[in-house]
């Protein structure tokens, strides 16, 4: 069961998300947290000003745009380097995995003989 549920989590991580497609989950967070402050703390000020509140919002969420660290489609390495960095990592997971799944000591009652139906 425990095997079953690690591989279906592990699955479940290897699709592609929109998040990764050009930055790291990180930077998704802390970018998206950053509109969501700018938005609330616009809003109420919106009312009062009007337009000018909407043109510094444009001008500061442009600003944070520009400032984010590119991803790994964006570093300006080789498709060949970016595959063997992908290849490398499944590898090692699949190194670890295996390493953990047949270094396991099954002691069950079942396992051990000792287990009366």
């Amino acid at each position: 069961m425990r095997r079953t549920l690690a591989l279906t989590v592990v699955a479940a991580m290897t699709t592609s998300s929109m998040a990764l497609a050009s930055e790291t989950l990180s930077q998704s967070a802390a970018r998206i947290a950053h509109q969501v402050a700018l938005e609330t703390a616009a809003a109420p000020v919106a009312v009062a000003v009007g337009t000018k509140v909407a043109k510094k919002g444009e001008r500061l969420r442009a600003e944070a745009a520009q400032a984010q660290a590119p991803g790994l489609q964006q570093s300006g390495m080789s498709k060949r380097n970016k595959i063997l960095i992908y290849l490398g990592i499944g590898v090692g997971f699949a190194a670890a995995a295996y390493a953990i799944d047949h270094n396991v000591v099954d002691v069950t009652p079942s396992s051990l003989g000792k287990r009366k139906d």
